[in-house]
């Protein structure tokens, strides 16, 4: 059957519902590649030389002359060139310099500058990954104007004009540069004594604490560190689409492992008028494999036994840069949900990975005993809150595992509420209720379009006065609103991951204390699938 998605699944994937977890719906809902025009050589002056990828023989350039992966160009004495990509960033290459263009993708851009001086300007208002390397260090950079220069022995000088710049070295140090600094990098790293240069000890300390994405970020400050945090990244994807606004957005995603226990996923928004972006940090129960994608695809729950990887805990933040909605969880345990004492929370099919199939499960007995077992994840802690305002949440009474002994089931007894009345002990499935209200959409607050993957969720308390809205949308590249028949025909885990790769998802969140505004963020499939979290 085609998927569609309900709005029990949009609970899960905001983390209201006790064992779901935000990233598994991210990981459900994705898209293709974008089509996008070549870098062009232009602006040439004397004597300038591509050489193609694959060929033996330096030619002339030519005035617009496209570029593709591999090529290389250089420039005789007296010459300059300057090199044009299709968002509007470009960078001008001096006399008797060369560099090869490794990667020119909507993803992001990569040169390698062999010799010579190079100076590039990055598009504030449409800029992605835009990366320098040479024979001693890595600069990463968006939004900004800097040049790089290398001497014969490999050398590299780096001068910041305006903007941020993440620079590493061979040796595994990284640094910040900033508004007019400059950094010299040899092959024995960072020159001594330099670091980011004109930075006070405070300054290199705030740089250190800003090298990973959280919550309370300037724009510039995210980008700065998504460019350090992205170095390590073990899956990196990209690419351009226009939202359900029509609005051009640049999608930047990566996963990282910030410890032998974690995974951290970030997802950048970066359209003409406004920036967006999305984490998610997971800590396993054990150490995580070398191949990720075998503990990720464990995380929607396993058939039969516990998981051997599951979440003790997590946190995921979504930002405008004003506005912020924050999820943590803690005291991560296994359950089985099939055999609980609840039947609202029975799982009646999942998805095998050895047969690449969903499997239906024998549940004669929901809330009940004696059905097929099926594990997922339980949180004794919970909290939701949007620009720090809690929506939702519950905690352990003194500190107690909030599962009933033996069964799994909630012990309301043991549940703290941590809306409106934190001293209220309720049964986490009534902490908010969905009704009819001013802020909602006809027919319903909370509805699935008919024949459309769009669907509405709204949450609020009695009176209205702390709300939510979920306003999710799967679209094409060119912001189409996918219908349900564009995922016909897709049976099996491969079907639906190719349908997939040609679609996109957007989720629109407001709620009550953001004053009018939005948090829009859109994702892609590819890294999910390569992951492990489209399992």
């Amino acid at each position: 059957m085609p998927y569609s998605l309900n709005a029990e699944e949009n609970r899960l994937f905001r983390g209201s519902y006790a064992r779901g977890t935000a990233i598994l719906l991210f990981a459900v809902l994705v898209l293709g590649t974008a089509a996008q025009a070549l870098p062009k050589v232009t602006a040439l002056s004397g004597s300038v030389f591509v050489l193609k990828a694959g060929t033996k023989a330096w030619q002339a350039a030519g005035e617009g002359a496209g570029l593709n992966d591999g090529d290389q160009v250089r420039t005789a004495a007296g010459s300059s060139a300057a090199i044009v990509f299709d968002d509007g960033s470009r960078i001008s290459l001096e006399a008797n310099g060369s560099f090869t263009l490794q990667e020119a993708t909507a993803g992001g851009t990569s040169l390698k500058l062999s010799i010579g001086s190079l100076r590039a300007w990055v598009d504030k208002a449409l800029s992605r990954r835009f990366e320098v390397r040479t024979p001693t260090a890595v600069c990463s950079v968006r939004g900004t104007e800097f040049s790089v220069d290398v001497n014969v022995q490999g050398h590299t000088s780096i001068q910041m004009f305006s903007g941020m710049l993440g620079v590493a070295d061979q040796r595994g140090n990284e640094t910040v540069i900033r508004d007019q600094q400059s950094l010299r990098v040899t092959d024995q790293g960072f020159a001594p004594g330099q670091g980011a240069q004109g930075q006070t000890g405070r300054d290199r300390l705030k740089d250190q604490a800003k090298r990973e994405v959280g919550l309370e970020m300037s724009k510039e400050a995210v980008q700065a560190a998504a460019a350090i945090e992205s170095m390590n990244a073990v899956y990196k994807e990209g690419k351009a689409i226009i939202d359900v606004g029509g609005n051009r957005v640049r999608i930047e995603e990566y996963i990282v492992r910030p410890a032998a226990d974690q995974f951290k996923l970030v997802v950048l928004n970066e359209r003409a008028q406004r920036f967006d972006y999305f984490y998610y940090k997971g800590t396993f129960n054990t150490a995580l494999p070398d191949d990720l994608s075998i503990a990720l695809r464990q995380l929607p729950g396993c058939i039969g036994a516990q998981c051997d990887y599951f979440l003790k805990g997590f946190e995921t933040g979504r930002s405008n840069t004003q506005d912020s909605m924050l999820e943590t969880a803690s005291g991560g345990h296994q359950v089985d949900v099939n055999n609980d004492g609840e039947s609202s929370d029975a799982v009646y099919a999942a998805f095998d990975p050895a047969t690449n199939l969903f499997t239906a499960l024998n549940v004669p007995n929901p809330g009940g005993t004696g059905n097929d077992k099926f594990y997922q994840t339980l949180y004794n802690y919970n909290t939701l809150t949007f620009n720090g305002v809690p929506h939702n949440g519950w905690s352990s009474k003194s500190g107690a595992d909030i599962t009933n002994m033996g069964s799994g089931q909630i012990d309301t007894t043991k549940v703290r509420l941590d809306v409106n009345d934190p001293a209220s002990l309720v049964s986490p499935t009534t902490l908010t209720t969905v009704r009819e209200s001013p802020f909602c959409d006809p027919p319903d607050c909370t509805y699935n379009e008919a024949g459309v993957e769009h669907s509405v969720v709204y949450s609020s308390n009695g009176d209205w006065t702390v709300w939510e809205k979920y306003d999710s949308y799967v679209i094409s590249d060119e912001g189409r609103v996918a219908g349900v028949g564009d995922f016909a025909g897709a049976y099996s885990g491969t079907d639906f991951k190719q349908k997939l790769l040609h679609w996109n998802y957007e989720m629109i969140v407001t709620a009550s204390e953001f004053g009018g505004r939005k948090i829009d963020l859109a994702v892609e499939p590819k890294i999910f699938i390569q992951s492990g979290l489209i399992p």
